[in-house]
């Protein structure tokens, strides 16, 4: 065998050892990160959706509640006079005409609910606050939500009696008057929000950490399509809302949809003056995902990614790349993210 033959020959059995190997590798592939720098991280959320992971950027921490926990969040503050509804467990309520809690007619109620943007301006306790010391605020009928009760224990009558830098004074029952209860909701500054539940004439819960440790929560809520018939109008999604009440604000960079639109890859600090940033919450919203009915799966949606402004005034670019962790289960975001200034 001459020289030129051994060469050939020696090749050929590389070829089919690495072949071999290939065809037995029965393993995932695992990228590498897009840099030294990007940070790659999967939260649970649960297979029905039903946890709250809140997530601090800079740090890389997260921290988990149980969505069902809490019916209302009332702002934290000591300026703070507005109260959200828990739409993780599908909540609406009613803005009655009465100031009597006793007497409040509840026929005919139209139910609304919060919308996923998270402006004040936007919930149904907007402009349910007392005006003066002297005056008594709107009642306000609340549905704690179909998929965690039943019976007279799914709704409550709730009025704002007053509200100060340190509290909010509420009373509250279910609707034949039963279970009346007056209760102080006391504001921490260092929260975002303060969260209360009905159960037990009334208690706090912990459910999120202090403002300055979470930038992003990924949670079930409502989101509303207005053009749709009232029967479909409401829609339980699942996905991320940023801190607005931390003045985090976030972009949003998807192809086909921006003229000037940069890969993930290459986006840099200086491009960041030519996108506008929202302080609305719902900005990463759920549409990073998909779901295809043929394949009964989600699918993460191709060039699209987020910029994220934290309290501290650093940016960070955020790229969604898994919705299933390694077994095939559901309701595990994945995320690569990378501080870029």
């Amino acid at each position: 065998m001459n020289l030129f033959s051994k060469y050939l020959f020696i090749l050929f059995g590389l070829v089919l050892i690495i072949a071999s190997c290939e065809k037995n590798n029965d393993k995932p592939i695992v990228l590498a990160p897009i840099d030294t720098n990007t940070i790659s991280m999967q939260v649970n959320i649960g297979v029905n959706y039903d946890t709250m992971v809140f997530v601090h950027l800079s740090s890389g921490t997260t921290y988990s509640s149980a969505i069902k926990n809490y019916d209302l969040a009332f702002e934290a503050s000591e300026q703070g006079a507005h109260v959200y509804l828990n739409t993780g467990k599908y909540m609406f309520a009613w803005k009655s005409t009465s100031t009597d809690l006793f007497n409040t007619d509840t026929t005919g109620i139209q139910w609304q609910t919060d919308a996923d943007n998270l402006l004040a301006d936007s919930t149904v306790f907007a402009n349910c606050m007392p005006q003066s010391l002297n005056s008594l605020s709107q009642v306000v009928v609340v549905d704690r939500g179909k998929l965690y009760y039943t019976g007279s224990d799914r709704y409550r009558k709730i009025q704002i009696v007053s509200i100060d830098n340190n509290g909010y004074t509420i009373r509250f029952s279910k609707l034949n008057n039963s279970d009346y209860f007056e209760f102080v909701v006391p504001k921490n500054p260092i929260y975002a929000l303060v969260y209360f539940s009905f159960d037990n004439g009334g208690r706090m819960v912990n459910i999120a950490p202090p403002s300055n440790q979470w930038d992003i929560v990924f949670t079930r809520y409502i989101h509303t399509y207005w053009d749709q018939p009232l029967q479909f109008r409401y829609y339980s999604v699942n996905g991320a809302l940023t801190n607005i009440w931390n003045n985090t604000t976030c972009a949003i960079l998807k192809k086909d949809s921006l003229p000037n639109y940069i890969p993930f890859e290459t986006f840099s600090y200086s491009s960041i003056p030519m996108y506008p940033f929202s302080s609305e919450g719902n900005k990463i919203g759920f549409e990073w995902k998909y779901f295809d009915f043929n394949d009964n799966k989600y699918y993460i949606t191709p060039d699209m990614y987020f910029i994220v402004n934290d309290a501290n005034n650093h940016y960070y670019k955020i790229k969604f790349y898994d919705f299933y962790n390694t077994t095939g289960t559901r309701g595990y975001p994945a995320f690569y993210y990378q501080r870029i200034l």
